[in-house]
């Protein structure tokens, strides 16, 4: 799968149990990761994988290529080698012409970007048994990148027996460094003018990716590096390019936006602009960290996320209005670790990150702390359902099943609550949860209730859950509040948070049985 270090699959139910010792498609003998900053300011990746494959679905997908982008105008790969070891011990070269240098996809549609370069290995000579090896580097010239800066996720599809992350700076260079989320410790060593910081993990288990959010709920290890003299040392490489408010065009095109535009609107109108130019899917890294002048972007009309947050911010200023640029981080560690590379999001306003900023790091471009304004995390809703004919789906003997209107918010419909009551690592939900949905039911005089009034309490470690049914004349109402006061759950408690994802998610509390008279 394309670029799978980077890519986490966000599946739509969460699985929560995980087997055990599931079967691997492959497994890398070795995979290294050695940084150098040179004395001169240029630096080298080199990058060393031995892959052994075992199934179909790892020779013909999963690994039959490798990628790697680049850009050569200031970056050299040089392939030291590529081979196939076949079962028998056969050694296979990868023939020139599996060498495939192509454009990367993110760069489609913005020729300004159209200099980079992905080039695509085509492994040969596959065969179940067969292993790949690859070793290359990507050489960058001084002066094109900032810094040595590593955000390097700790995780394969397939288990890893030695993984190595080397990173080298010479000795008068400030490095700062952790492996976050786990407890190795590196090995550090000073000669020949370099000091030299060395993980190296055994045996690791293949990473099953069941959410989206890995590093922050504390279950993917990541290993951080850089030589910045600080967090704000680092974003001021991203601040000094926020200069679209000073920009005639971007004054300009505020005005001719905004003609005729008052209040509120003004805001809006220049978002849903901004929003509307094309996306460049690259990332701060494979930009060089580096943006285009506003100007640039309104003349071309595409952007990546950092240049569209530049010229937002221009716009909004331009108009007397106020906006400030904030960023969040891919993994929680101590600040200096956290680089650019690191970034996982660059935002205005973010709902989504204010309810998750004690488990994600968020600034401002100066390197403070930026505190968000969470937004309600308590749900009331009330229905009212009226039964006619054409309520609910009618079943053998006069009896009708009345399903409840489903709530529009919340946790419901998250599916929670499949699966068994074990888990082996975190989970981060989206925010803690204060919910009740009230709804009443009106019973024609024809009908009459099966349903038993009902009260169902649950109290444990995760939180509380309260349903209860209750008929009174002609109307029923059911009422049903989850309140969950921990946002991840972990392991020790994900058998309390299942019982009452279990029991909120049971259909039995949304459903009526009628009886028609006779």
């Amino acid at each position: 799968m394309k670029k799978m270090k980077y890519i986490y699959v966000c599946l739509g139910v969460l699985l929560a149990v995980l087997p055990a010792k599931a079967a691997s498609e492959a497994e890398f003998g070795k995979l290294s990761y050695i940084y150098t900053l040179h004395a001169d300011g240029s630096q080298e990746m080199r990058v060393y994988k031995e892959l052994t494959l075992f199934t179909h679905t790892a020779m013909n997908g999963l690994y039959g290529e490798s990628f790697v982008v680049y850009n050569p105008a200031y970056q050299e790969l040089k392939i030291h080698e590529s081979y196939t070891r076949r079962k028998d011990g056969s050694i296979v070269k990868t023939p020139a012409n599996a060498f495939v240098e192509v454009l990367p996809a993110g760069a489609a549609d913005a020729p300004a970007y159209n200099g980079l370069k992905e080039m695509v290995v085509v492994h040969t000579a596959l065969e179940l048994g067969a292993t790949i090896c690859l070793d290359y580097s990507v050489v960058t010239r001084a002066g094109y990148l900032p810094e040595l800066d590593v955000c390097l996720p700790v995780g394969e599809l397939s288990p890893v027996k030695e993984y190595v992350c080397s990173v080298s700076v010479p000795e008068d260079k400030p490095l700062n460094y952790v492996l976050a989320n786990a407890k190795a410790e590196p090995t550090v060593k000073e000669e020949q003018g370099n000091k030299t910081v060395t993980w190296t993990l055994k045996n690791l288990p293949a990473y099953y990716p069941t959410e989206s959010l890995p590093a922050l709920s504390g279950n993917m290890p990541v290993v951080l590096a850089n030589t910045y003299p600080s967090m704000a040392g680092a974003l001021n490489v991203l601040k000094s390019q926020f200069t679209a408010s000073h920009e005639k065009e971007v004054a300009d095109q505020a005005q001719k936006l905004l003609q005729g535009k008052s209040g509120a609107e003004c805001e809006k109108v220049l978002k849903d602009y901004v929003d509307g130019l094309g996306y460049v899917r690259l990332s701060l890294s494979e930009t060089g960290y580096r943006i285009r002048p506003a100007s640039e972007v309104i003349r071309t009309a595409y952007a990546t996320e950092a240049e569209k947050m530049n010229l937002l911010v221009g716009l909004l200023q331009a108009a007397g209005l106020s906006g400030e640029v904030k960023v969040a981080y891919s993994v929680k560690a101590p600040d200096a670790c956290l680089g650019l590379s690191a970034i996982s999001q660059l935002f205005l306003d973010s709902p989504v990150v204010a309810d998750r900023q004690d488990y994600q790091p968020v600034s401002t471009l100066d390197g403070k702390k930026a505190v968000l304004e969470p937004g309600s995390r308590s749900v009331n809703e009330t229905d009212t359902l009226t039964v006619t004919p054409e309520t609910g789906k009618i079943l053998a003997g006069g009896y009708r099943l009345i399903t409840l209107p489903h709530a529009g918010a919340g946790v419901i419909g998250k599916a929670y609550g499949m699966g068994g009551p074990r888990r082996t690592t975190n989970l981060l939900l989206a925010s803690k949860v204060d919910e009740t949905y009230r709804c009443i039911v009106r019973i024609p005089s024809e009908f009459r209730l099966c349903t038993l009034p009902k009260e169902t309490v649950i109290n444990n470690v995760a939180g509380r859950l309260k349903i209860t049914l209750q008929a009174t004349g002609d109307e029923v109402e059911v009422v049903r509040s989850l309140q969950l006061n921990k946002q991840l759950i972990t392991p020790a408690e994900y058998a309390d948070f299942h019982r009452l994802m279990s029991e909120w998610e049971d259909s039995q509390h949304t459903t009526l049985l009628l009886e028609e008279k006779k």
